[in-house]
């Protein structure tokens, strides 16, 4: 059910997929293509950045916030998976033709007009993720579509090829950590326009985006895909939320910014009624040390004796302001909290709109601290604690973030949160960080070479969906699984040897897997090869399909040996009809009593006897078919 009436609040959603090729090496140099896990560095470099013009001539908002936060970076080098261009000591090489063509054939799937000669741009990056402190991307399409499922058509505004950044390992204070393996890593990254006017419909856009992606050469490991959404509301502002991991988070994320921004569009009118002057409503910060050298606040009273400072700003007509919940569990107050963080380092702010005597401020320290700000019941009052840097630049964050309540929502790019809601990570990007790579030749696409991968586009996946789960007369949601797991190939490959039971191959390849990993076995030793194997010995009646379990189980703790081997190892060898008969006859006659006082409700027991004794070696409904003929016999000797 939603939660809002979206069209009545202008609801508008654009997605932001990024997600890495399948190429055999990386974008603009030739090493490999993979990540080296928790492989420990061959070495480490230093760098430090500082922001420079874009082709405008001005400087991106977004990257002088990162410059402020004065943060230290260390990058993790391998001698085998980079190079001198990783580094940004060489130019770049020759662009990826492997990867280009994958490209080519995403943009092809999403309608999109190819363009002819690409152009390398660099996009400026100041958080360190990139040690040259630029991205190389260029624009691969333009327009085209994906369709939903009643039919909506949500709009392509760009694809792009680009190379992936660096991930962080760690943050130590002010030093992030960056490995550079997935440094230059092609990846092409889809934007929507702002089409999408629910949270349900934004989540199957995402949803097919990734199938449709899944359905090319592209990396399929956890994290190789990464979605972004921009979220905008009539009176608010595009907000870019960074970081959604998982397709269930986007209607919880949506629903929440929405509630944000309604909020902070209540603000902005509240202090417009109050006809308050943006200029003038905030006092001047003030050093109230001295004032609370003797508080019954603990860690404020112990930051003081170790050298910190405390300071505090009136807001006036502020009261109840901090306070307004924004989100669930999130305030005003929260918001300029965050903000702070992430510039200056400088973890929490306390203000007068939360339970004071919480914290452990006594009536003495309110007033004390009213006094010395000069507040008053209208007001509201914020106080930070920290070193006489960490407490400057708080005081800058606060006083803009402040200001900026006049205006409404702050244009920002926020990270996702797993409870749905969002915290600040930087100042939304603008143009100004984008200029042309003048080390970079153009890169021509010729129709010739387009038409050819035309030749080689596969069929859109909900259509695949939709013709197997007909097919094969199960749900969809399985086939979609089998996508997203990557065994989609594969089963078709199992379905050509045991046509008799696609439901077995479906729940071989995702429950009895799931199952086994659960218990902690390692499934990446079981090859594709493994299961083909094991559904041509059951097609050939050696194995019975209660044994499947039994040999992923085994062959998963003992990588090394064969199926047959395995099958071996578990003494699976295959009984035939006359050894199956003399068995079942010696059950049945040690169990004539059962027999004869039961009789066919001895089947039960009698089964669970022969399953003892023959599991995996030979198929259930054969055992069982036998077992009534020989009970039916004996009855009528009896």
């Amino acid at each position: 059910m939603s939660k809002y009436d979206y069209n009545e609040l202008g609801l508008k959603c654009g997605l932001e997929i990024h997600q890495q090729l399948d190429s055999e090496t990386k974008l603009f140099c030739r090493c490999p293509n993979g990540l080296q896990g928790t492989r420990e560095p061959d070495f480490t470099i230093t760098r430090e950045m500082r922001p420079v013009l874009g082709e405008m001539g001005t400087y991106d908002k977004a990257m002088l916030t990162e410059y402020k936060k004065g943060m230290n970076i260390v990058y993790e080098c391998y001698n085998d998976v980079i190079c001198t261009y990783e580094m940004d000591e060489t130019p770049p090489f020759k662009c990826n033709e492997e990867a280009k063509q994958i490209a080519i054939k995403i943009a092809l799937l999403l309608n999109s007009n190819i363009i002819k000669e690409m152009h390398v741009c660099r996009k400026n990056y100041l958080d360190g993720s990139v040690p040259c402190g630029f991205q190389r991307t260029m624009i691969l399409a333009k327009g085209g579509f994906i369709e939903l499922e009643k039919g909506k058509k949500i709009g392509i505004d760009i694809v792009c090829l680009e190379e992936d950044a660096a991930r962080r390992t760690k943050k130590e204070r002010k030093t992030n950590y960056f490995r550079l393996d997935r440094l230059g890593i092609p990846l092409v990254e889809i934007t929507t326009k702002p089409d999408i006017n629910d949270p349900d419909e934004c989540r199957e856009c995402a949803e097919r985006l990734g199938m449709l992606l899944w359905s090319t050469k592209v990396k399929r490991i956890l994290g190789s895909i990464r979605q972004d959404i921009n979220v905008s509301i009539k009176e608010g502002t595009r907000i870019e939320i960074k970081g959604v991991q998982k397709l269930d988070w986007i209607p919880i994320l949506i629903n929440h910014e929405v509630s944000r921004q309604k909020e902070l569009i209540k603000i902005k009118k509240q202090l417009q009624s109050l006809s308050l002057n943006k200029n003038k409503v905030s006092g001047k910060p003030k050093d109230l040390s001295k004032d609370l050298a003797n508080t019954q606040c603990k860690f404020i009273g112990k930051g003081i004796k170790n050298g910190k400072r405390v300071f505090g700003i009136n807001f006036k007509n502020f009261k109840g302001i901090f306070g307004t919940e924004l989100m669930p569990d999130y305030r005003f107050g929260t918001e300029v909290s965050n903000k702070v963080q992430s510039i200056s380092g400088l973890k929490g702010l306390i203000h007068s709109d939360e339970n004071l005597p919480k914290y452990g401020f006594s009536k003495e320290d309110i007033t004390n601290i009213k006094k010395g700000l000069n507040s008053t019941n209208n007001d509201c009052f914020i106080l930070i604690l920290g070193d006489q840097k960490e407490i400057k630049s708080a005081i800058e964050v606060i006083l803009d973030r402040v200001d900026y309540a006049f205006e409404g929502v702050p244009p920002e790019t926020r990270r996702a949160l797993e409870n749905g809601n969002t915290e600040f990570l930087r100042e939304l990007h603008g143009g100004a960080r984008l200029y042309p790579d003048t080390d970079s030749q153009a890169i021509i696409n010729t129709d010739d070479e387009i038409n050819n991968i035309k030749s080689q586009v596969p069929d859109y996946p909900w259509e695949i969906i939709n013709s197997y789960s007909n097919k094969y007369q199960t749900e969809q949601r399985v086939i979609k699984d089998l996508i997203f797991t990557n065994k989609l190939s594969l089963f078709e490959e199992l379905i050509q040897i045991y046509p008799e039971d696609p439901t077995l191959i479906f729940t071989t390849l995702l429950e009895t897997t799931t199952a086994l990993q659960r218990d902690g076995k390692e499934m990446e030793h079981i090859k594709d090869r493994d299961f083909i194997h094991i559904f041509r010995l059951l097609e050939e009646k050696e194995i019975g399909k209660e044994a499947i379990e039994n040999i992923l189980a085994y062959k998963a703790d003992n990588p090394k040996l064969s199926i047959e081997e395995v099958k071996e190892k578990l003494h699976l060898e295959s009984v035939d009809k006359n050894e199956l008969k003399e068995i079942l006859t010696k059950i049945a006659n040690k169990n004539e009593k059962l027999i004869k006082e039961r009789q066919m409700g001895a089947m039960g027991p009698l089964m669970g006897d022969a399953m003892k004794e023959l599991r995996g070696k030979i198929d259930g409904s054969i055992i069982s078919k036998e077992l009534q003929n020989i009970i039916k016999n004996k009855l009528k000797e009896m």
